[in-house]
């Protein structure tokens, strides 16, 4: 697997620590925004937040030789999550990179109530990127509908756009 997964997702860790930072600096209010969701039976956007960091261990760990296990979190203010984001990103530039071999070799994982085994490579690139990037977009998506003044740059870091411009008008 050529693609530099491990990279990709520290760097849309740390764009997500900067649309927390964008939502604490608005004048929404933090529990509003931390605990918004989309729908009833959907995640609020924090633990949408701590789900996609889950992801990105999930997706690091076993691939470095490493046991996967879920980081404790205070997910119930800007702080807490933008420290959990944090330690998240620094876990993962502490692992090794994984060989050849880790990616060849399977990884057991379960998704929803389904347990499943498939390659390493695999495993990045059908399970854990879509995964991660499914739960990065409900938190783009929850900010957005709150009103935290968000645009597709704040999710890719790339993307820019005038103060203000909308396609619709």
């Amino acid at each position: 697997m050529n693609i530099k997964y491990r990279e990709i997702i520290v760097n849309y860790l740390e764009l997500l620590n900067k649309l927390i930072e964008k939502a604490e600096s608005s004048s929404i209010s933090e529990s509003g925004f931390l605990n918004a969701r989309l729908f009833d039976d959907m995640f609020p956007l924090n633990v949408q937040a701590k789900i996609a960091t889950n992801f990105a261990l999930r997706g690091c760990y076993p691939l470095s030789g490493k046991e996967y296990k879920e980081l404790d979190a205070d997910i119930e203010s800007f702080h807490g999550l933008k420290s959990h984001i944090t330690t998240t990103i620094n876990c993962i530039k502490k692992l090794s990179q994984p060989t050849i071999e880790q990616l060849e070799h399977n990884v057991k994982d379960s998704a929803g109530f389904k347990e499943f085994s498939i390659s390493g490579s695999e495993y990045v690139s059908s399970f854990v990127l879509p995964n991660f990037f499914f739960h990065l977009s409900m938190v783009y998506a929850i900010a957005k509908s709150t009103g935290v003044p968000v645009t597709k740059g704040d999710f890719d870091g790339i993307h820019q756009y005038p103060k203000g411009f909308s396609w619709e008008t």
